[in-house]
C-alpha cells in the first residue's frame, strides 16, 4: 500500500439493479487504486444482486446484504463504516472513469485547502451510450446553489469530500428520499466551505427507466422546495429578497405538474399567479397542445 496516497472511501448503495452492478463494481476496483475502501450495501435484493456481490467478496473491504429503509439509511451505513481520508458514494448503476481516484487523490494533495471536490461526469444510456457531457459547476456559496441565478450543474457521482465535513457537519438527512445530497452539499456551504472542480471527466450518471432522475420529477421538486427553504436562513438579507422569488417559481413549478396538463385548475386557486411569465407560458403551451 502507498501511505503517500490519501485513504478514499467509496460506498455503493444498491437494491435491483443486477443490470448494472457488476459494471459499477469493475469500474472502482479497475481504478487499481492501492489505498482504497471498497464497501456495498444492499437492501436485499432480489434480482440476482447477491450473487454478483459475492462473485467480488474477496475485493471488497465489506459488503452488508439486509434490508433496509432506503438508499439513504443505506449510504448511512456505508459512512459509518468508512475510515478513508476522502469520501464519495457511487450508485449501483453508475460508474467511475478510468484513472479517477488517483485524478482525485492528486488534486487533494496538491491543494491542502481543498475539502470538496467536483470533476466533469459524462451521461450514458442503459447500454453505455454517450449521452453528453456534464460539465461540473464550481459553487462558491449557499446563495449560488438555492437561488440559481446561473446554471447550476452538480453531478453527483463526481463529487468527493473529506472526511472531516460529514463527521463535523452529519451523514445524509433520511427525511429527503430523492435529493439529499443536495441538502449536504447546501449544509456545507452554509459552513462556508467551497466545492472546488477539476476540469476532468471523473464519472459516468446513467439514465434508464427505471432511475430516480427520470421517473420522479415531483419527488425531486417537493425535496428541494424543503431543503431550500430550510437553508435560507444563511442568506444575506439581499440574497433572502432574491430566494423569495426564486421560491416563489419553484413552488408554482410543482403545483403546475401536479394538475396533469391542466395548470388553469392552480390558476383558479391562485389568480394572482396570471401576473407570472412562467405560469402565462404554461397555459399557452397546454392550450397549444389541447389544439
Amino acid at each position: 500500500m502507498n501511505t503517500q496516497l490519501p485513504r478514499i472511501s467509496v460506498i455503493t448503495p444498491s437494491y435491483n439493479q443486477a443490470d448494472f452492478l457488476e459494471r459499477t463494481i469493475k469500474s472502482v476496483l479497475d481504478q487499481n487504486y492501492p489505498n482504497l475502501q471498497y464497501g456495498i450495501v444492499d437492501g436485499g435484493s432480489t434480482d440476482g444482486s447477491a450473487a454478483i456481490i459475492h462473485k467480488y467478496q474477496d475485493k471488497l473491504d465489506f459488503s452488508i446484504i439486509e434490508s433496509d429503509r432506503g438508499q439513504v439509511d443505506a449510504i448511512n451505513k456505508g459512512l459509518r463504516i468508512a475510515n478513508g481520508d476522502i469520501l464519495c458514494y457511487l450508485n449501483s448503476d453508475d460508474t467511475l472513469l478510468p484513472g479517477t481516484l488517483f485524478a482525485v487523490a492528486n488534486y487533494f494533495i496538491e491543494n491542502s485547502d481543498c475539502e470538496w471536490l467536483i470533476g466533469n461526469c459524462v451521461e450514458i444510456d442503459a447500454e453505455d451510450k454517450p449521452l453528453r457531457r456534464l460539465k461540473s459547476t464550481p459553487v462558491n456559496s449557499l446563495s449560488h446553489a438555492i437561488i440559481r441565478e446561473h446554471r447550476l450543474e452538480v453531478p453527483q457521482p463526481a463529487i468527493f469530500w473529506r472526511k472531516e465535513l460529514t463527521d463535523k457537519y452529519g451523514l445524509f438527512n433520511e427525511s429527503y428520499n430523492f435529493a439529499f445530497d443536495y441538502d449536504l452539499w447546501c449544509r456545507f456551504l452554509s459552513y462556508g466551505h467551497k466545492l472546488q472542480k477539476i476540469d476532468v471527466d471523473l464519472a459516468t450518471y446513467r439514465l434508464h427507466n427505471q432511475s430516480k432522475t427520470c421517473s420522479l420529477q415531483l419527488g425531486f421538486l417537493e425535496n428541494h422546495q424543503r431543503i431550500e427553504a430550510s437553508h435560507a436562513k444563511h442568506l444575506k438579507f439581499a440574497d433572502r429578497l432574491k430566494f423569495a422569488r426564486f421560491y416563489g417559481y419553484r413552488r408554482r413549478q410543482y403545483e403546475l405538474l401536479q394538475v396533469n396538463g391542466r395548470p388553469w385548475r392552480q390558476v383558479l386557486k391562485h389568480p394572482w399567479w396570471i401576473a407570472s411569465k412562467q405560469v402565462r407560458s404554461r397555459l399557452l403551451s397546454s392550450t397549444a397542445k389541447a389544439a
